[in-house]
C-alpha cells in the first residue's frame, strides 16, 4: 500500500450543518511531505549506479460528507461523500541529473512518488520514458465519490471512489463492495476497476492496476475482485478468502489470528497474533513476464506471521514474510497486510522504490518496539531480508507529535543497506536485447546506500 504514514501540512475548515433532510460536513487540509536520500552517487545507468531521491511534496484537499436519511431512521444510514486533492513538488532533486553513461539529462523519477499519469489504462505515448512521464504529470485527483448505505450493522453496500478496505488493494478504489453479516460470521465481496491515491507522498489519479489486451489490441479492464468470509468469536477470527483478476492471476488465501484484548485502551495487556497464507496462480499469459527482477512464473505462495505485545503505552513486536517463487509478481505489493513500509528503496530501481522483502524466494524479519507518551510518540523497527535479487538490512526510528489545535509532526531516519547480486541490476526490473539492460549476466555485485530521512508536517482544525 502505498499509503504513508508520514504527512506535512493539513489545513482543516470543519463545518457541520444540519437541514430537515440531512446533514453535511465540509473539511479541507493541505499537507506537506520530505524525503531526503543521503546517497548522491552520480547517475551510469551502465554500470547500474543510481544515488538516492529527495523531494518536498505539498498538497491540498477538500471533502464534502453526507448523511442522506432523517435521523428517524436509526436503522437505516445513507451516506455520500466528495472529495478532491491537488498538489505539486516543492524540491525534486532528480529533475536535472546527467546520466554519466550517455551525457543526457536522465529526467526526473519523481512522479513515481506524485503525479503519476500514463492515462486511465496505462497506454500513454509518452509512458516509455521518464522525460515523458515527468513532462506529463497530474497532480490532481477527485479520490472520494461514493454513496453508502448500510442497514443496522448486518448489512451494506458502498459504491464509487473511496478509500479502500481491502487488505491485498490499498489506497483508494474505484468500483464497489458489499457484506452481509450472521452472527459471528461476515460475508464480504469487493471489486475494484480503478486505483489512486490522495495522500502527502502519494499522488495518482485513478488508473487501471490490471489490465487484458485482445489479439485485436484493445486494452480491457477486468477489474481486481475479492471475497471473504471472516468468523469472528471472543477475539479469534478465521478467514478464508480469494482474489483474483481475470486473464493474470488468482490467489486463494487464509487468514487466522487472536487477540487476547480486542477492546484494549492503552491500560493492561494485549496479545495480538496474525497468520496469513496466500497462494498464487498466474495466467499463461503472464508467466514470462519479468516483475521485480524476475519472470512472474506458474505459481508462488507467501507466508505471513506477526505477533504483538501491548502493555499499557507500550508495544513491542516482530513478524516473517516468505515468498515462495516470485509469489508477490502480480498480487500482494498493492496492499500491505504487514503493517510495516516497504516503499522505501530507491525510486531508479524496479517497482519505483519497492523493497525487495517482496521479490522472488525472499524471506525478512523484522523486530520493533515502541511507546506512546501524551502527545509524543516513538518507534524503532529493524528488519532483515535475503531475496534470489538482493539482501537488505534496516534500522528506522520513527518519533511523533501531536500539537494543540489539531498541528501534527513526524521524522523518520533509516539506515538501508542494499546489496543487489551479481547477474542483475538496480533499474532492471528483466533483461533486454539492447540498451542498460542487456548482458545482465556479466553484471557484478552492486551495494547501495538507500538510507534516508522522511518528515512530515499535518495541521486542520
Amino acid at each position: 500500500m502505498k499509503k504513508s504514514s508520514l504527512g506535512f501540512i493539513s489545513v482543516a475548515l470543519l463545518t457541520s450543518i444540519s437541514l430537515q433532510a440531512f446533514e453535511y460536513t465540509i473539511t479541507g487540509k493541505a499537507e506537506s511531505f520530505t524525503k531526503y536520500g543521503f546517497n548522491h552517487t552520480p547517475i551510469n545507468s551502465t554500470e547500474g549506479k543510481y544515488p538516492t531521491e529527495s523531494f518536498t511534496t505539498m498538497v491540498g484537499s477538500l471533502q464534502i460528507d453526507m448523511n442522506l436519511l432523517p435521523k428517524t431512521l436509526t436503522e437505516h444510514k445513507l451516506n455520500a461523500g466528495i472529495g478532491g486533492l491537488i498538489g505539486g513538488l516543492a524540491y525534486d532533486s532528480t529533475r536535472n541529473l546527467i546520466d554519466q553513461a550517455t551525457g543526457q539529462k536522465f529526467g526526473s523519477v519523481i512522479y513515481n512518488y506524485a503525479g503519476y499519469w500514463a492515462h486511465y489504462d496505462g497506454n500513454a505515448s509518452w509512458s516509455s520514458t521518464n522525460t515523458g512521464m515527468a513532462a506529463n504529470t497530474r497532480n490532481y485527483v477527485i479520490y472520494n465519490a461514493y454513496l453508502d448505505y448500510d442497514y443496522n450493522g448486518v448489512f451494506g453496500i458502498k459504491g464509487g471512489r473511496y478509500e479502500s478496505s481491502a487488505d491485498f488493494s490499498s489506497g483508494y478504489t474505484q468500483g464497489f463492495e458489499l457484506y452481509a453479516k450472521f452472527s459471528d460470521l461476515k460475508l464480504w465481496w469487493f471489486s475494484s476497476y480503478g486505483r489512486g491515491f490522495a495522500y502527502d507522498e502519494w499522488v495518482y489519479d485513478f488508473y487501471a492496476p490490471k489490465t487484458y489486451t485482445t489479439s485485436s489490441g484493445k486494452i480491457i479492464n477486468l477489474g481486481i475482485h475479492a471475497f471473504k468470509a471472516t468468523y469472528y468469536h471472543n477475539g479469534i477470527t478465521a478467514a478464508p478468502f480469494i482474489y483474483f483478476s481475470p486473464k493474470t492471476y488468482t490467489s486463494p488465501g487464509i487468514e487466522i489470528g487472536y487477540d487476547t484484548n480486542p477492546n484494549f485502551n492503552g491500560i493492561g495487556f494485549r496479545s495480538q497474533t496474525t497468520f496469513i497464507g496466500l497462494f498464487s496462480f498466474f495466467d499463461k499469459r503472464v508467466q514470462d513476464v519479468y516483475r521485480y527482477g524476475n519472470p512472474t512464473g506458474k505459481n508462488g505462495q507467501t507466508i505471513m506471521l506477526k505477533q504483538r505485545f501491548d502493555i499499557d503505552n507500550y508495544n513491542v513486536g516482530g513478524g516473517i514474510y516468505i515468498n515462495f517463487k516470485n509469489a508477490n509478481a502480480q498480487v500482494g505489493t498493492y496492499g500491505n497486510p504487514i503493517g510495516i513500509d516497504f516503499w522505501t528503496a530507491s525510486a531508479y530501481d524496479i517497482g519505483s522504490s519497492i523493497s525487495d522483502m517482496m521479490g522472488e524466494d525472499a524471506l525478512s524479519g523484522f523486530l520493533y518496539a515502541g511507546g506512546v507518551h501524551g502527545r509524543f510518540l516513538w518507534g524503532l523497527l529493524g528488519r532483515l531480508t535475503t531475496s534470489k535479487r538482493s539482501d537488505e538490512q534496516s534500522l528506522a526510528l520513527n518519533v511523533g507529535y501531536d500539537f494543540e489545535k489539531n498541528i501534527s509532526i513526524g521524522l523518520k531516519l533509516e539506515y538501508f543497506n542494499d546489496i543487489t547480486k551479481a547477474g542483475y541490476k538496480v533499474g532492471c526490473s528483466g533483461p533486454s536485447s539492447t540498451g542498460a539492460c542487456a548482458n545482465l549476466a556479466n553484471q557484478p555485485k552492486n551495494i547501495s546506500d538507500r538510507s534516508h530521512l522522511m518528515a512530515f508536517f499535518r495541521t486542520k482544525f
